[in-house]
């Protein structure tokens, strides 16, 4: 099953808007000229320039490859699952510190 791309950055999108001290970027990590892609997300802090969370995965399949979050493995094996708890992670961490 084919991933749809646009929802991944819309996510993404999604993730730095509720969190305006973060923004994203994403890059090939890996490609075999025929079928594989692997896609690496980097979610940082603007200022600082810490990386919060760093995500590969399948560009066809939405397969997460590898993941860390704050350090941590993150535990979803697709990459929308995983941008979903993120943000509810991110909510969660703004609400214990308010």
């Amino acid at each position: 099953m084919a991933i749809d791309k646009d929802t991944v950055v819309d996510l993404l999108n999604y993730l730095i808007t509720d969190n305006s001290g973060l923004s994203w970027k994403m890059g090939t990590g890996y490609h075999n000229g025929v079928d594989i892609s692997i896609y690496e997300v980097l979610i940082y802090e603007i200022k600082s320039h810490k990386t919060l969370a760093r995500i590969a995965f399948n560009g066809y399949s939405g397969q997460v490859v590898n993941s860390t979050f704050l350090k941590n493995s993150a535990k979803s094996e697709q990459v929308i699952d995983l941008l979903l708890d993120l943000s509810n992670s991110l909510k969660e961490g703004e609400r214990k510190s308010a």
